[in-house]
């Protein structure tokens, strides 16, 4: 689901760079990551809630937290979003219909770095049908 979200925020937010699963070493300093984060299973519920972090950096702390502000108010509180399909390596994510998209908290300040990034991050919670 990480990587369709990925795909969907690459779209829509032309002008961000998107790293989906974490940095590495070779990422542009200004970017932003997104990683699907452990939750507690609902056995008794059909639909599933899939726990995303979404990180900002940047040298520019205002950068950083305007970016990651345009990831907020794109997926804040949004029902029926179409996830595209992705295809990694050889594995196809097929599309995914969300049932709902809400943020769990606003944007926070994390602080810098070793390398001196600003950093930024919100959670959220995807639920799909």
């Amino acid at each position: 689901m990480v990587y369709n979200l990925y795909r969907y925020l690459k779209a829509q937010l032309t002008s961000i760079i998107f790293i989906a699963n974490g940095w590495e070493k070779e990422s542009p300093e200004e970017s932003i990551t997104i990683m699907q984060r452990g939750g507690l299973p609902d056995h008794y519920n059909i639909k599933q809630d899939i726990s995303i972090q979404v990180l900002s950096r940047s040298m520019d702390v205002n950068m950083a937290l305007f970016n990651i502000n345009m990831v907020y108010i794109l997926l804040k509180n949004r029902f029926g979003l179409i996830l595209p399909e992705a295809i990694v390596g050889d594995t196809v994510y097929p599309e995914i219909k969300t049932y709902q998209v809400s943020p769990i908290q606003s944007p926070g300040y994390l602080g810098s770095d070793r390398n001196s990034l600003q950093m930024w991050s919100f959670n959220l919670m995807v639920t799909t049908k």
